[in-house]
């Protein structure tokens, strides 16, 4: 039986860290939050301030369908990540170190078969790593002694 909160992994264990991948879709050509959103990007907010998720890591990758140049899809894929993790700091006070907003453009569609669908214009949300993970990255790496 599958614990809440928790994934399996590729070889069928668990994953050690609270699942959370999901998608915020956008309009066309815009980086601003819908109202359909919201009810989404609440429920994340309540999930990211859990105690289980403190000190995680989440990227926040932006996405663009095909429609536009590559570096206007770019720009804009980064505005839709940034909105997202502003959304997160501002009305859930998540702290911003655990947010790493990132715009991948048109690089990775959900919908390969029509690159212009609205579903390939979306944030995702994906649990990066644990707060143990997340504060050994913070340390400076230890010199080797030879």
């Amino acid at each position: 039986m599958r614990r809440p909160g928790r994934s399996p992994s590729r070889s069928g264990r668990r994953s050690p860290r609270p699942a959370i991948d999901l998608e915020v879709f956008f309009n066309f050509d815009s980086a601003e939050i819908t109202p359909e959103a919201l009810p989404i990007l609440k429920k994340l907010g309540a999930a990211l301030s859990d105690e289980k998720l403190k000190g995680s890591v989440f990227l926040v990758a932006g996405h663009t369908d095909a429609k536009g140049s590559d570096a206007y899809n770019l720009s804009l894929s980064d505005q839709r990540a940034k909105s997202v993790a502003e959304f997160l700091i501002e009305n859930f006070h998540i702290d911003p170190k655990q947010l790493v907003a990132i715009g991948f453009g048109e690089e990775k569609l959900k919908n390969r078969e029509n690159p212009l669908a609205a579903e390939n214009r979306r944030v995702q949300v994906v649990n990066m790593a644990s707060k143990d993970v997340a504060a050994k990255a913070g340390k400076p790496a230890e010199p080797d002694k030879q």
